[in-house]
């Protein structure tokens, strides 16, 4: 192959990765997903088995019906993110373990993220009102038998929201087609006042003209629907959620509410990152399947900036700070879960992360994690002679307070803040090793990144339908290894 040849190859796989950046960019956002106000709903993913050890990501859009006053109909775009272990598995909004797993029984315990609330901006009439969605602990235990499978869930609001609790009775049956499979279902829930009363009743401190107080009790509700999912080739499922809930007519008379039932539907797509299928380490623990293999740790530091990420993705007013030098200091650990991600000269990892974030008196000092993947592209030209990535990462980030420049750019336009956002990493780095000419310093990499948070333009229930966010020029230090 002559020179010419082959860096048209390389600037042709660069804007396959660009194009990919991009797409990632403004499609990926959009799936942590549990249907409706009940968090002990499994979500969709009917092609996961526990302990398939498979890591994926995936993007989704959810519509549904809106029960309260003012609108008939809300849409969300949410991201997704799953890992099924023997015993630790991330599923949508829920994460937990696996404390029994056999041929007859499955008993699990997990934090799920509950949807339900709600703020004054879904609609006018809502003016004054505000409810948060919450997170519940819980605990469910099935049972496999030849007509289905019983699942009996259970869980209280552990983020101090509603303080109530909940229980559920589920059956759901299993029918695979060729590339199809299908789970019809339906369940009972009961729901004690605290929870009911919180996202369906009206404070007195919340009383208008035309909005009276009330209280609801606790409630009784049947909820049915039916699970799909399609797998093209080995990676790639698209699947679909019906769900229809029946409200209990205590909700049905409060005053914010007009519909006697709530239905979602929610289609989606997962891409699962099933290469390594035949290392023995998959099918394991948690503990193997993320020290086996090639992983990165990265320590990272860097300001605040006034920059857009659009504008810093193409080098424009990279020196910019915010005037108070609010900042951040990070540490993350990555493991590598491609070799290839959609059939491109791109290597994808799994990565995890905690941010510690400097508001310089502004308020107080306070942590953020960020769970989400990141893709490398290093096929330069010159890449053989001194190794150069560009990388793209996406995912989810919480922060314990919201900073301060991010509550200043959502205020202007008049919006609420959100803790949870999604998160966006852009990055160039060179490898150390190649620039000192150290063999041992090879797989170590110097570059910049920015950190970015963000709420998807507004359009997202789950991040708070939050427009704006904001970002962190960083330089870093990254080094990988790999153990057989």
């Amino acid at each position: 192959m002559n020179k010419n040849n082959k860096t048209s190859r390389y600037v042709i796989s660069f804007s396959l990765f660009l194009k990919l950046a991009i797409l990632i960019k403004l499609n990926f956002v959009f799936l942590l997903v549990s249907f409706s106000v009940n968090a002990a709903r499994e979500v969709s993913q009917v092609h996961l088995e526990a302990g398939d050890g498979n890591w994926s990501v995936g993007v989704g859009f959810r519509k549904g019906t809106f029960p309260y006053i003012g609108q008939d109909k809300e849409n969300d775009l949410l991201p997704l993110i799953t890992y099924n272990g023997k015993d630790f598995f991330i599923d949508g909004t829920r994460t937990g373990f696996h404390l029994l797993n056999s041929d007859d029984w499955l008993i699990s315990t997990y934090a799920a993220y509950r949807f339900g609330g709600f703020n004054e901006e879904d609609s006018m009439l809502l003016d004054g009102m505000d409810r948060d969605d919450g997170v519940d602990g819980r605990l469910a235990v099935t049972r496999k038998s030849s007509y289905g499978s019983f699942t009996f869930d259970t869980g209280a609001d552990i983020s101090n929201k509603s303080e109530g609790w909940d229980a559920e009775i589920r059956w759901g049956e299993l029918y695979q087609f060729g590339n199809y499979r299908m789970r019809p279902w339906l369940s009972y829930t009961y729901e004690d006042q605290n929870l009911s009363n919180y996202y369906y009743g009206v404070n007195f401190d919340e009383v208008t003209f035309d909005r009276p107080s009330y209280q609801t009790t606790s409630s009784k509700e049947w909820s049915y629907g039916l699970d799909m999912s399609y797998r093209i080739g080995q990676h790639h499922f698209i699947g679909l959620n019906l769900q229809y809930s029946q409200l209990d007519e205590s909700k049905i008379n409060s005053p914010i509410v007009t519909e006697s039932g709530v239905f979602h539907g929610f289609l989606n797509y997962r891409y699962e990152f099933n290469d390594f299928q035949s290392n023995p380490y998959v099918n394991g623990s948690l503990t193997r399947d993320l020290t086996k293999g090639e992983w990165y740790w990265r320590f990272a530091a860097g300001r605040t900036t006034t920059t857009s990420f659009n504008q810093l993705m193409r080098f424009i007013d990279l020196f910019d700070p915010e005037e108070r030098n609010t900042g951040l200091a990070s540490f993350f650990l990555g493991k590598k879960v491609a070799n290839k991600f959609m059939g491109l000269p791109i290597e994808a990892y799994v990565t995890g992360g905690y941010v510690r974030r400097f508001e310089r008196g502004e308020q107080e000092d306070f942590n953020e994690y960020v769970l989400g993947f990141k893709a490398y592209y290093s096929g330069f030209p010159w890449s053989d002679k001194v190794k150069t990535r560009v990388g793209i990462g996406q995912g989810v980030s919480y922060a314990q307070h919201v900073p301060i420049v991010e509550k200043e750019n959502v205020e202007r336009k008049n919006r609420s803040a959100s803790h949870f956002l999604n998160y966006l990493d852009w990055s160039w780095d060179v490898s150390i090793g190649d620039i000192f000419g150290s063999d041992d310093l090879k797989d170590c990499f110097f570059g910049w990144s920015v950190h970015h948070r963000s709420g998807i333009f507004g359009s997202s229930d789950f991040y708070g339908n939050v427009d704006g966010g904001g970002n962190v020029n960083t330089l870093y230090m990254q080094c990988h290894h790999n153990i057989l």
